[in-house]
């Protein structure tokens, strides 16, 4: 038999009700949490996705947000039931203080947070879309509370607050599994445009890489200086599948090889015609 020494005891005895309040709430929070996550979160993010035709983005905020809902209901449970609630009476005061002192301390938290309930519902905006702002730009792989974490073409994964791409301008230059590339060049006003949009275009089409619908186009866009601007584009499949730089690079020496061997020149130089006089003093 275990003698438990009298001043052991006495403190035991002084914080028993503190340990029994302390392990029913940390029992409640638990059994709360685990019921939720496995009772109600998998049926929820079913039907979300059975509605929404299976978005990720949707399905992904579903999942988060109610595993977040589940262990606030959990802990304002454990605190009722394990009698914590007594201990906030008539401290309305501290309450206050400490609500204003994390409200100011986690401005850029909240701020986040509201930032990613919007891209959350942005139906433009979705898990699995390239998108590019400011100078950046990668696939969308998860939205969180406070960061998206989007992967750039180089396989990083960088954490991008929330609230950078609210504030700033986003593009999505590809939806789905398409993604247009633009190459714009000039030839000589003396040349011939059709020959050039006809030999330009099939540059394009003569690559395995480049999608067949829609079709490459090419227009004319302008006219420069010293030369009729062109603009050529084309799609191909998501930059994750297809490299953008080796089919561009392609592109661009069949282009630059096909108009040479038909007498037309790309991007001819400027030239400019100078008028006046030039004095010379020698100083001998």
């Amino acid at each position: 038999m275990v003698t438990v020494p009298p001043g052991v005891e006495s403190v035991l005895a002084q914080y028993h009700d503190l340990l029994v309040q302390c392990l029913v709430f940390i029992v409640v929070v638990a059994v709360t949490y685990a019921a939720g996550r496995f009772l109600l979160v998998p049926p929820l993010v079913k039907l979300v996705t059975r509605r929404n035709r299976g978005n990720p983005t949707l399905a992904n905020a579903t999942r988060l947000y109610t595993k977040v809902a589940v262990a606030v209901v959990g802990v304002a449970l454990a605190t009722a039931l394990a009698g914590f609630g007594s201990a906030f009476q008539g401290s309305a005061l501290v309450v206050a203080a400490a609500t204003l002192a994390l409200g100011v301390a986690g401005q850029d938290v909240i701020g986040n947070l509201v930032s990613g309930v919007f891209l959350v519902a942005d139906e433009d905006f979705n898990v699995g879309d390239y998108v590019e702002w400011a100078d950046q730009a990668g696939t969308v792989e998860q939205i969180d509370f406070r960061v998206t974490r989007v992967r750039t073409p180089n396989g990083e994964i960088v954490s991008v607050p929330n609230s950078q791409l609210t504030t700033n301008a986003l593009r999505t230059p590809y939806r789905g599994n398409r993604y247009r590339i633009t190459d714009t060049f000039g030839i000589r006003y003396e040349d011939d445009v059709e020959e050039a949009i006809r030999l330009t275009k099939a540059a394009a089409a003569a690559d395995d890489r480049v999608l067949a619908e829609p079709e490459p186009t090419v227009r004319v866009s302008g006219f420069g200086a010293t030369s009729i601007d062109l603009r050529a584009r084309y799609w191909i499949r998501s930059p994750e599948e297809t490299p953008v730089g080796v089919v561009r690079t392609a592109f661009v020496e069949r282009v630059a090889a096909d108009l040479a061997d038909a007498g037309i020149s790309i991007n001819p130089p400027s030239q400019q015609e100078l008028s006046g006089t030039v004095a010379v003093e020698d100083r001998r």
